[in-house]
């Protein structure tokens, strides 16, 4: 037994400074890697791509989350501070934001591969609707909806206990995580996953029909960036799904059995620390997404060393 309690109590001690590194680590690379995608997805011959005006627009949703959820996370878990157990309208708008801010980037996300499969279409009038005009208007009405949706997370999150938390034994602790789960999790990530398919298989389709035919700069440089922005999009798919539902999971295991009372310390020990790292690392999911569409694509590179040398001599002409 007291072993156990002596485990326990190392790994209740340990969590917190886990969690910091973690979360240290996250605004700093996430809110440097941001600012280096949106270098990135601005410059002039990437304008005028309806993908990249989605991956521009999950880059800055991106952005904010770091911004403004690590560095609460940080202060709630580290520096004592507790404003969310004393205040019920912070309550309520931080746990609103911290859901609603990264599922924005990933419906972002979404679009941007369900861009590819309309523009990879052997229909033309499907790839007609693969254009900016339709970007600008799924990007506000994706967002409004999923601001709309969400919106009962403010009635649902209240202090109990001295806790900002959904109130156990009600109504809520079970369609709260639920709801959650599909919205957050289950409808964009099975989009994604049927969308990426069907789009690996339009250009498998696409390649064979033109390859005979043409052999262009022009037509090869196209494929090859079709290629690599699809490459980005699918590992920031696979990185994020895996940490999400590793969070998910363990958030809807300790809402469920909340109202358990016959844990032991070290069960609630190993609880504590599933659900304070897959909360810090599915945050971390945000941070890399620059290094993941530098590190796997050159057409990238070439356009970031491009776009920070012009920077530099703008810079110096000033």
């Amino acid at each position: 037994m007291s072993t156990n309690n002596t485990y326990a109590t190392t790994l209740l001690a340990a969590t917190p400074y886990l969690t910091l590194i973690i979360d240290l680590i996250t605004f700093v690379i996430g809110t440097t890697g941001s600012v280096c995608n949106l270098i990135i997805f601005t410059a002039p011959r990437l304008r005028r791509n309806a993908c990249v005006f989605y991956l521009l627009c999950a880059t800055v949703f991106q952005l904010i989350t770091i911004i403004f959820i690590v560095p609460i996370r940080l202060a709630s878990n580290n520096f004592g501070s507790n404003l969310d157990n004393q205040s019920i309208i912070y309550c309520k708008i931080r746990y609103y934001l911290a859901i609603t801010l990264p599922e924005s980037a990933t419906y972002y996300i979404l679009l941007s591969i369900m861009d590819r499969c309309l523009a990879t279409s052997t229909n033309v009038g499907i790839r007609a609707w693969s254009n900016l005009k339709v970007a600008y208007r799924m990007s506000v009405g994706v967002l409004i909806f999923i601001f709309i949706a969400n919106i009962q997370l403010i009635v649902f999150f209240t202090i109990y206990n001295n806790s900002c938390q959904i109130k156990p034994d009600s109504f809520e602790t079970f369609y709260g995580p639920s709801y959650i789960l599909i919205l957050a999790m289950i409808i964009p990530y099975t989009l994604m996953l049927i969308l990426s398919l069907k789009t690996y298989f339009q250009m498998k389709k696409i390649k064979q029909r033109i390859a005979p035919v043409s052999n262009s700069s022009n037509h090869t440089q196209t494929s090859r960036f079709e290629s690599q922005i699809i490459m980005i999009i699918l590992l920031q798919i696979i990185v994020t799904s895996t940490l999400l539902l590793i969070r998910v999971v363990s958030y809807a295991y300790t809402i469920f059995t909340s109202d358990n009372f016959n844990k032991t310390l070290t069960e609630r020990a190993i609880e504590n620390f599933i659900v304070q790292s897959s909360s810090s690392l599915y945050f971390f999911s945000f941070a890399i997404s620059f290094y993941v569409s530098t590190l796997t694509s050159k057409y990238f590179r070439d356009i970031f060393k491009k776009r920070i040398g012009h920077l530099y001599r703008h810079c110096r002409k000033q």
